[in-house]
């Protein structure tokens, strides 16, 4: 049985032997997001075995890429048994600087927002553009202003999220796309940096040979959570004990 990130399951009984004592079930996948899979075995060997997996989502996946991460760690490329390790800790990566930047990867986000004094304030940020508002109920379209022409509409006055739209009350739906595009260098270099810090301190052993960690990582990992190192958050442009980027609109 698989259950569903949505609750649903789906179920397969019997599923018959590949071979002697190997059973395997093919699933396409159609949601992304955490699945439970529980095996259940009777007979002479009954027993139950349990599982999950994880479908990323296409949006919002890591911003590095697992060869760019091997060359960092000067990891041999032909080597793949590390290879699964890895995917999890670029993904921790890029999700911990994600929380404290804001969207990296480019993501489109439809966000239901009340206009107070003809101004609303996006959700996720920077903002790379807008694909659309309309007017909640009804789904009448607001146009673009267009200050040459003097057209009335709205205006993203800029990339933190600030839309000033036509009238003062209005409920909309916003159709964006946030992100950063291109990616920034010191974001790509945090991140792989980042994923470094993390192997190397999940790697260390008194007897195997790793590299220590530094002096600035031992700190940081008693005053900040994830242990995010220093030289990483002044590549993303945080003061020495900032946790996050957070812009004031207003």
């Amino acid at each position: 049985m698989i259950t569903l990130p949505d609750g649903a399951t789906v179920v397969q009984d019997p599923v018959p032997p590949a071979s002697t004592g190997v059973y395997d079930y093919v699933y396409e996948t159609v949601q992304a997001g955490v699945h439970r899979v529980r095996w259940l075995a009777t007979g002479a060997n009954a027993s139950a075995y349990s599982d999950v997996f994880v479908v990323d989502p296409a949006e919002g996946t890591p911003f590095i890429s697992l060869i760019d991460t091997k060359n960092h760690l000067h990891k041999e490329l032909d080597r793949f048994e590390d290879d699964e390790s890895l995917r999890g800790f670029i993904a921790a990566a890029c999700q911990v600087i994600t929380d404290r930047m804001g969207a990296v990867s480019p993501e489109t986000v439809v966000a239901d927002r009340l206009a107070r004094s003809g101004v609303v304030v996006l959700p996720r940020r920077p903002v790379i553009s807008i694909t659309s508002v309309v007017k909640l109920p009804g789904g009448a379209a607001v146009p673009s202003a267009d200050a040459v022409a003097g057209t009335s509409g709205w205006t993203l006055e800029n990339a933190e999220g600030v839309l000033s739209l036509p009238a003062s009350r209005d409920r909309v739906r916003v159709t964006y796309r946030a992100g950063r595009s291109p990616l920034p260098q010191n974001f790509r270099l945090a991140a792989l940096d980042l994923v470094r810090h993390l192997w190397q301190g999940s790697q260390h052993n008194g007897a195997g040979g790793r590299p220590a960690l530094g002096d600035s990582d031992a700190i940081a990992a008693s005053v900040k959570p994830f242990a995010l190192p220093y030289r990483v958050s002044e590549l993303l442009g945080l003061a020495r004990h900032q946790e996050r980027d957070e812009p004031l609109v207003g």
